[in-house]
């Protein structure tokens, strides 16, 4: 049974490289925020910026795949605007100290939305209470209702803290600004590559904090030092650096348990647990990366075939010396060494070195694929390979 490898971690098919708008946009916000301030991840809101100064921005994060959320009875608009509202009242947030903003991907625009956004003063949020009043009344539209009623509902002072710090932001693609802080600095192919392991990040630390039973709020600080360093190792011409986390425990145990033909490989020969989880972690990885590799155009895939054979010709050196140095009658044993020995090398591509996990990995790989085996008589051992 061979395993079936995702290209990343976090990688699918989409319209922000496979990930949902919010991680993209906390993800921005790690980036730009400025020294001592933390972003949060559904927190006080979808995204939050906490500043030094203990004020905030909030924002509301809108995917506009099928719908408007800007057209002028949307319910989406005005329900971001009553939780606001909700949030002032119950003292949840000081909307005097806070920055609102509704972002919007991909671009939409309406008439209402951009009154609002232009509201300015005191003056300009009475105008068009009143505006919204009159025309509500004639449309009477149903599914924005309650939320709309809100915020005619609303103390004038209300309204106007919020209104007046509201900003509406539209744009077409949210991976563009991400884009911009990356690309001066790297070779184009990088750029997408780079994003997409940012936003990773992001979302991984998010997420592990949530797992932890804490709030998912990030140092902006700690994590643009981080990526500052990541870019930088990707940034070498001398070095490949690997593009893909490290599995966690049930990722692991769940292709344990799968027993691929790499770990039967591993099973004939008597190794042990520690060993068939290392090489479960280094083969998802490895796999990974070619795949990522050859995408950002990193590797020439025949790069990648020529590398494979190398392994093939040096297992078989070292399965060679092995056995002439071996017992004939422990072939278990024999093939714990041919497996220590061939995992131990580091084989440069092109020239580039490889990060530690990845030449481990990629025999393992070939040993699914019954290119090479430990035990002298795995084939016999393990059958003919399934259709």
């Amino acid at each position: 049974m061979n395993v079936a490898v995702k290209a990343a971690k976090h990688a699918a098919p989409g319209p922000y490289l496979g990930f949902a708008l919010q991680p993209v946009r906390l993800c921005y916000h790690l980036l730009t925020c400025p020294g001592e301030a933390q972003v949060s991840l559904e927190l006080l809101d979808d995204v939050a910026v906490h500043y030094a100064d203990r004020t905030l921005a909030l924002e509301q994060t809108k995917s506009a795949l099928k719908q408007n959320p800007l057209s002028d009875w949307a319910a989406d608009l005005w329900k971001a605007i009553a939780n606001w509202l909700d949030s002032a009242a119950s003292r949840t947030i000081d909307p005097n100290k806070c920055q609102f903003r509704i972002y919007v991907s991909p671009l939409h625009t309406g008439s209402l939305a951009q009154a609002l956004n232009d509201c300015n003063s005191d003056a300009d949020v009475e105008e068009l209470t009143a505006a919204v009043a009159l025309s509500f009344k004639k449309k009477k539209p149903s599914a924005c209702a309650p939320y709309v009623q809100r915020f005619l509902s609303a103390s004038d002072d209300e309204r106007t803290a919020i209104i007046t710090r509201l900003a509406i932001v539209s744009e077409t693609d949210p991976l563009e600004s991400l884009r911009a802080l990356i690309k001066t600095t790297v070779v184009p192919e990088l750029v997408d590559v780079l994003c997409e392991s940012a936003i990773g990040m992001a979302k991984e630390q998010a997420d592990e904090l949530i797992r932890q039973g804490k709030a998912a709020k990030i140092d902006g600080d700690r994590f643009k030092a981080n990526f500052i360093a990541f870019v930088q190792r990707n940034n070498l011409p001398g070095l490949l650096t690997s593009l893909t986390e490290k599995p966690n425990e049930s990722e692991v145990t769940a292709i344990l348990i799968q027993r691929p033909t790499f770990i039967q490989q591993l099973e004939i020969i008597d190794s042990s647990y520690d060993d068939r989880v290392r090489a479960v972690s280094d083969f998802l990885r490895s796999s990974s990366d070619k795949t990522r590799w050859a995408e950002a155009g990193l590797v020439f895939e025949g790069s990648l075939r020529e590398f494979d054979d190398s392994l093939v010709w040096r297992h078989g050196l070292i399965s060679t010396e092995v056995a002439d140095l071996s017992p004939l009658n422990d072939s278990a044993r024999q093939g714990r060494a041919i497996y220590r020995r061939c995992a131990q090398l580091q084989i440069p591509i092109d020239g580039r070195a490889v990060p530690e996990h990845f030449v481990h990995g990629c025999f393992n790989a070939l040993a699914d694929a019954k290119r090479l085996g430990w035990h002298p008589e795995y084939e016999a051992l393990l059958g003919p390979n399934e259709d």
